[in-house]
C-alpha cells in the first residue's frame, strides 16, 4: 500500500526524489485526506478517469502557471489562478483541494526566508485568495526551488496518497512516472 511507504528506495521508477520533494514540499501531506482524487478500489481506471478530467485539463496548467508566478512572486497572478480553479473544478473536489490548500498555506506563514508564502497565506487568510492546494502547493516548491517536473510529480504522490492510501505502490509509482514522462527533464532536487 502506497501509505506505509517509509522510504524512497521503496519507490520504482527513480521516483525516490519526488517522493523526497512532497515531504519537504508539504509535510503533513499524508493527513491531509481526499483532495481532488478519491478511489477505494479499481485504481488504476480511476486515475486514468481523474488524469484525463482533472488532472491534465485543469491542474496541470494550473500547476504550471502557479510555479512559473511563485518563481516571480507574483501573488496578485496567483490569487487569480486560484479563483480560477473555484470555477473549473468539480464541487467535490474543489472541497477537498481548498481544504488541503488553506491547511498547506497555514504552515506556510511562519516559514523564515521566504516573502511570498507568508503573503499567499494572508491572502488565504483574508479571503482574497481561495487557497486551493494546486496554487499553494506549487509556491512551496517554489520556495524550496523544486524543479517543476519535480515539484509536478510530488503534488501528484499528494494526491495518490490522499485519494487512494490502499493503492499498491507498483501501480501508484507506475500512473506517476506516466504523468510526469512527458514533461521531460531529471528527478532531481535542488539546494534552496
Amino acid at each position: 500500500m502506497i501509505s506505509e511507504i517509509e522510504t524512497p528506495d521503496e519507490l520504482r521508477h527513480g521516483l525516490g526524489p519526488i517522493w523526497t520533494a512532497a515531504r519537504v514540499a508539504n509535510p503533513e501531506f499524508a493527513l491531509c485526506g481526499p483532495v481532488t482524487f478519491r478511489a477505494a478500489a479499481d485504481f488504476s481506471n480511476l486515475a486514468a478517469g481523474w488524469r484525463a478530467s482533472i488532472f491534465e485539463s485543469v491542474l496541470l496548467p494550473a500547476l504550471r502557471a502557479s510555479l512559473a508566478h511563485a518563481h516571480r512572486g507574483e501573488l496578485r497572478e496567483l490569487a487569480a489562478l486560484d479563483r480560477r480553479l473555484s470555477e473549473q473544478l468539480p464541487p467535490h473536489a474543489c472541497a477537498g483541494s481548498l481544504a488541503a490548500g488553506q491547511r498547506l498555506a497555514h504552515l506556510g506563514a511562519d516559514l523564515q526566508g521566504d516573502r511570498l508564502l507568508p503573503r499567499l497565506a494572508a491572502n488565504v487568510r483574508d479571503e482574497i485568495s481561495p487557497g486551493h492546494l494546486a496554487v499553494v502547493f506549487a509556491a512551496r516548491c517554489a520556495a524550496f526551488s523544486l524543479p517543476d517536473r519535480t515539484a509536478i510529480g510530488a503534488y501528484l504522490f499528494q494526491e495518490m496518497c490522499a485519494g487512494a492510501p490502499t493503492a499498491p505502490v507498483a501501480a501508484v509509482c507506475d500512473f506517476v512516472a506516466a504523468c510526469i514522462e512527458p514533461l521531460g527533464g531529471a528527478f532531481e532536487l535542488r539546494a534552496a
